[in-house]
């Protein structure tokens, strides 16, 4: 019993670890999200941003603190009442508590909470961004991987077609119907296709490796992505760049970062220009202390002779407590040019945020165009060779049928084929091709990358 539950235990598991490793696009996107390192990352660094957010924000409270100092000093005294030198230990114990709030520096604390705050939005369209690039690498190698897997198949098809045709005119060579002429070039034939299999399977299996590493994952033989028959839609909608680039600028980062940074960079220049206004401060504190070496002096009753006694602790506490409220202004007046240098630096920050801004809308706005006239000629390739292979397979069964009644020989046979076979090629990879480029479009567009 306990051998069966282990065979069952080893075969569930093996059935576990094959669906595992069948790796949808979906899966991929979801794992490398969970597990990208560079995601990871700008996800700590907006962590760090919210944190020093927080920070900026709680500087509007007033500060509390409390002091306390327990000093004990060993010496040399005079005793006020013999006027006798002795030697002491004299404790002394301050105790204290004290508080401060800024009132106004130029608004410096609001512009810096508000410049925190989009520092802390910008962080977070970083994390988005680089999520978004990492998606778009992982789309294109799953598409290579795909194509390169569909390669192979065809050139297995090209393989056993040639092997079948190796087969028969091996027989007619024997029976003297063919020239060994023949037999020899379909060989020749054979070779290269075989070659021509290696290296389709060399390239998937390259184009398997570049998806693992994008994925972080160990190369192992057993990773295996899932493979659909994705319906691909000929009457692509054609938009125009001012719809989609709207659509990039809501749903995409790129454009949005840079705003936040514009902004930021404005409030940076209010806190430089705050340096100039007057600052108010309000504080206030109370304590009080004791030390064994004060000592209360008493007189008898007829007031003649004096005498020292102990001060007690609770009443030095009492009697020593102490109580300040201040208020105070800082003008600035002169500090060797640094506010107006703090400035100008600033402004520059500026002029550069808003450079950067329109940089980018440039840039996406490019890349939209190019991304739709990639789409409109992927289209129009991917159009072109399905007609393309269609003609090529009426005109190979043709020969075909032209070489089984010896009516054109194995050099037009060969021919024909290799021109099939590279029509079937030109289709994937147009297919492909274009694929991704209505994928870049969705992207552009804020939809799914998914199938």
């Amino acid at each position: 019993m306990k051998k069966f539950f282990f065979l069952l235990y080893l075969i569930l598991s093996n059935i576990i670890i094959d669906a595992q490793t069948k790796w949808t696009l979906d899966s991929c996107l979801v794992y490398a999200k969970d597990n990208n390192i560079a995601v990871k990352q700008a996800s700590l660094n907006a962590k760090i941003s919210k944190e020093n957010y927080f920070q900026s924000k709680i500087t509007l409270l007033p500060n509390l603190n409390l002091t306390f100092s327990d000093n004990i000093s060993f010496g040399r005294n005079i005793d006020p009442v013999t006027n006798q030198i002795t030697i002491d230990r004299v404790r002394n114990n301050n105790f204290g508590l004290s508080s401060s709030f800024t009132i106004f520096n130029g608004f410096q604390n609001i512009n810096n909470i508000r410049k925190n705050n989009l520092d802390y939005l910008s962080s977070k369209y970083d994390v988005e961004k680089i999520t978004n690039d990492m998606y778009v690498n992982i789309v294109t190698a799953y598409l290579q991987l795909l194509y390169n897997i569909d390669l192979v198949e065809v050139s297995k098809q090209k393989v056993n077609l040639s092997e079948l045709q190796f087969e028969r005119i091996s027989k007619m060579v024997e029976v003297g119907i063919l020239p060994r002429g023949d037999l020899l070039n379909t060989e020749s034939q054979k070779a290269q296709e075989e070659l021509q299999l290696v290296n389709a399977q060399n390239q998937r299996d390259i184009a398997k490796l570049n998806l693992m590493q994008l994925l972080d994952l160990p190369f192992e033989n057993s990773f295996d992505i899932v493979h659909l028959e994705i319906e691909m839609d000929d009457n692509f909608i054609h938009l125009d760049n001012q719809t989609i680039f709207n659509l990039a600028i809501k749903n995409l980062p790129d454009v949005k970062n840079a705003e936040v940074k514009l902004k930021s960079s404005e409030r940076s220049l209010a806190i430089s220009k705050g340096y100039r206004s007057p600052s108010l401060y309000l504080s206030a504190s109370i304590g009080t202390l004791y030390s064994n070496a004060n000592k209360l002096l008493v007189y008898d009753s007829l007031q003649t002779l004096p005498t020292y006694i102990d001060y007690k602790f609770k009443d030095q506490f009492s009697d020593n407590f102490n109580q300040m409220i201040s208020l105070n202004i800082n003008i600035p007046i002169f500090n060797n040019w640094q506010t107006n240098s703090s400035i100008n630096l600033a402004k520059i920050g500026v002029l550069q945020a808003k450079y950067n801004l329109e940089n980018t809308q440039n840039d996406l706005r490019k890349s939209i165009e190019q991304a739709i006239n990639d789409a409109n000629s992927a289209q129009k390739k991917y159009i072109a060779s399905q007609k393309s292979v269609t003609f090529q397979e009426e005109s190979f069964q043709y020969t075909q049928n032209k070489y089984n009644l010896q009516l054109v020989n194995s050099y037009d046979y060969n021919n024909a084929k290799n021109t099939l076979f590279s029509a079937e090629t030109d289709l994937l990879q147009s297919k492909y091709d274009y694929l991704f480029k209505i994928k870049m479009l969705d992207f552009y567009m804020g939809k799914s990358l998914t199938f």
